[in-house]
């Protein structure tokens, strides 16, 4: 009974740090999203703001420089690691929304991933509780008939 106790115990927390590992990937998504929704924002506002306006635009995290924002008819994004793609605005917002789309359902699969890896340590601990009761109404037989 002991070795079958700590094979559960090591089991839960094989599980538990599975669904830790789980938990860091869906907090890495959700920054890179929340980066993606402002890039969208920015992109939208300085489409709105219009032409000849001026911006600040940040160089390093201590500085900034003064801009004219000039047409928005391009955007320049990142399509994968270090390859960037000029795209027309509505092609580059279409781009970044669909991406958004894609890390949103990669999310999701994370989270039933973490569902299920739950049930199987309540399945875990189920298990040991019936396993707990079988062994004392055992013992409690064997004294009985003793």
């Amino acid at each position: 009974m002991t070795n079958e106790v700590l094979d559960i115990n090591e089991a839960v927390r094989a599980y538990i740090a599975q669904i830790e590992g789980l938990r860091a990937e869906i907090g890495k998504l959700d920054a890179t999203i929340a980066t993606l929704r402002q890039s969208l924002a920015t992109l939208k506002g300085l489409k709105t703001l219009g032409e000849g306006k001026t911006v600040l635009v940040p160089v390093g995290s201590i500085a900034q420089v003064e801009m004219k924002v000039e047409k928005m008819d391009k955007v320049v994004v990142s399509v994968g690691q270090n390859i960037s793609a000029e795209l027309d605005y509505e092609e580059a917002l279409k781009y970044i929304e669909d991406e958004i789309k894609k890390l949103l359902a990669f999310r999701l699969v994370l989270e039933q991933a973490i569902a299920e890896l739950y049930a199987k340590i309540e399945d875990l601990i189920a298990e040991t509780q019936q396993t707990s009761e079988e062994n004392v109404e055992e013992e409690e037989n064997e004294e009985k008939s003793e």
